[in-house]
């Protein structure tokens, strides 16, 4: 059993996480061997297996690292923040973790899904602030629009820097969608 406090733990699993990105940078999932990951952290392969089983589960780990960091970003900004400082505050969160985030979210060949679990948590979230209004269309939808929406968002900002005008953009469809098709709920 290992300590996951130990500084040496901590600093061979940031190797392979790092290391990890690094060639999904360069080549496809489907392509990266444990000896790829071990050779650009400049491991052994029994540090390797130590804590992972393969690279599908280093995958699966860091998407659940990313995906729990983004819900609590979501919530504790939900809590603190007006609309537009969410999402500016958001990005500013995210950014730190850039490449890493940047790579995962547009990695397409693998059996797990970056995008896939940011828009669940995405949609969980609307459904709670769109559970005061009646909807004249499918509220499924809206769902499902701000979600795609906002991840659009998180890239572009990633990519381009975080601007400003886009986190009122996006409050401005939200808005505009409970204005134009919603009611609110007498509770």
């Amino acid at each position: 059993m290992t300590n996951s406090n130990d500084l040496r733990v901590i600093k061979s699993k940031r190797a392979i996480e790092k290391s990890f990105i690094t060639l999904l940078t360069q080549k496809k999932f489907e392509q990266i061997t444990i000896k790829d990951i071990c050779q650009e952290a400049l491991i052994g392969r029994s540090t390797f297996y130590r804590y992972y089983e393969d690279k599908y589960l280093l995958l699966k780990d860091l998407i659940n690292q990313y995906s729990q960091k983004f819900k609590i970003l979501l919530t504790q900004r939900l809590t603190d923040s007006t609309q537009l400082e969410l999402l500016n505050q958001l990005y500013l969160a995210l950014y730190q973790d850039k490449e890493s985030l940047l790579c995962l979210l547009n990695l397409t060949d693998a059996p797990y899904s970056l995008t896939a679990n940011f828009t669940k948590i995405l949609e969980q979230q609307i459904e709670q602030h769109l559970d005061h209004y009646q909807f004249s269309i499918p509220k499924i939808f809206i769902q499902q629009l701000y979600a795609a929406n906002v991840l659009t968002a998180i890239k572009w900002s990633l990519t381009n820097g975080i601007t400003p005008q886009i986190s009122e953009m996006m409050n401005t469809i939200l808005e505009t969608l409970i204005t134009h098709y919603a009611t609110k709920v007498a509770k």
